[in-house]
């Protein structure tokens, strides 16, 4: 599979990169398999009920980074019912689709997202 434009994008240009100090929740996870042993923290801000601002770090394969970061962006200044509703397969087709090898990457982006959201 050919990486979208969207895909290649959020990889070399990630948004929301760094940690939120206060935050309101915080996901951490790893994922190992596959040639990949990536990690993420992710951090969130709740006003409101909605998330006004999250952040990750990750030492990741580019996947796991375009995934980040799009869910930072996808996350950011949305109301909680929409938040928790989010899928892998609503960050894989916001990046324009993924190939099947990467597939790990979103499902990690998402339970980062659920662990910062029990947090």
């Amino acid at each position: 599979m050919v990486y979208s434009s969207q895909y290649i994008d959020h990889f070399t240009r990630p948004r929301g990169i760094g940690e939120l100090d206060p935050h309101d929740g915080l996901g951490e996870v790893q994922h190992e398999g596959q040639g990949c042993f990536d990690r993420v923290r992710l951090t969130i801000r709740l006003e409101g009920g909605k998330v006004k601002e999250a952040k990750f770090r990750a030492r990741a394969c580019s996947g796991t980074i375009a995934a980040c970061s799009a869910l930072v962006e996808m996350i950011r200044d949305r109301d909680l019912a929409f938040v928790k509703n989010l899928t892998p397969d609503d960050i894989a087709e916001y990046l324009g689709g993924i190939p099947d090898r990467k597939r790990h990457s979103v499902e990690l982006a998402v339970r980062a997202l659920r662990e910062a959201l029990l947090d």
